[in-house]
């Protein structure tokens, strides 16, 4: 009697291993879960013991805050224009209107660095310094997705096709309705201003942002989201309103020609 519950638990192992060998794939099944349970439990005792161990170790009080501590806001602020003389000088320029000979557009964009993946520049609106941008980098043959659009003097307007963006857009921002496009660029469609912060997130589009780093390998723009909503609320209920607006964008070496462009003219 006392040998039949060894007995029963051995025929029960056998008939286990027996059903296991004949149906492989089940083994699998199992073997996954059980690492997966296994796993759970690891974690569960893991922070099991940080809550008892906090539980009994003496507590320290946090530090203080002090002005060496900084906020994403300050952390951001030294990329500001200010901290960096040729774009204050390009900023003073356009904002003195010594820039004479750009056409008359509601926003201008200077672009001022390429290296080959990205391209820096300043927007202004009415002159005044409004956000830096980001777009692809030039190249002399247009690859697809990877490649600013050529300087020029375009129409902006609403592109009102309900696009996957578009909708992803309404769906993060209440105020948003549809993309503002820059229009009639040869060899490029639905080319827009939108968010974003490297040239991984432009297909051809201008990226607006409050913040820049360019000392980094990867450069890129900061507080995208919030110089948009800014961009949109100011320049969309215009086009809406059939104002006729325009967008001028400039080359890196856009100061160098209008250099000789006075000097010619004072000859």
């Amino acid at each position: 009697m006392n040998k039949l519950p060894g007995l029963l638990v051995l025929a029960g192992v056998i008939l286990v291993v027996l059903f296991f060998y004949s149906n492989p794939e089940v083994l699998d099944k199992i073997w996954l879960w059980l690492v997966g349970f296994v796993g759970y439990l690891i974690m569960l005792f893991g922070k099991g013991y940080e809550k008892l161990k906090d539980l009994f170790k003496e507590h320290e009080p946090a530090p203080i805050q002090t002005s060496s501590k900084k906020s994403l806001e300050d952390k951001i602020k030294h990329l500001n224009i200010t901290d960096n003389p040729e774009l204050e000088k390009i900023k003073s320029l356009v904002e003195n209107e010594e820039v004479a000979s750009v056409p008359e557009a509601l926003v201008t964009i200077l672009r001022y660095v390429d290296d080959g993946n990205t391209t820096l520049g300043m927007l202004f609106i009415e002159k005044k310094f409004f956000a830096y941008t980001l777009e692809d980098t030039h190249r002399d043959e247009k690859i697809p997705g990877g490649t600013r659009i050529p300087e020029g003097y375009y129409k902006l307007g609403i592109n009102e096709n309900l696009s996957p963006l578009t909708q992803r857009y309404r769906n993060r921002f209440n105020w948003f309705k549809y993309h503002i496009e820059i229009k009639d660029i040869p060899n490029y469609d639905k080319v827009y201003v939108h968010i974003g912060n490297t040239h991984k997130d432009t297909e051809g589009c201008i990226l607006i942002a409050d913040g820049v780093n360019a000392a980094n390998p990867e450069k890129m723009i900061l507080q995208s989201q919030k110089a948009y909503e800014r961009f949109y609320k100011i320049v969309y209920p215009k086009i809406n309103q059939n104002e006729p607006l325009a967008i001028n964008i400039l080359n890196e070496n856009w100061f160098e020609r209008l250099t000789k462009k006075k000097q010619l003219v004072n000859a």
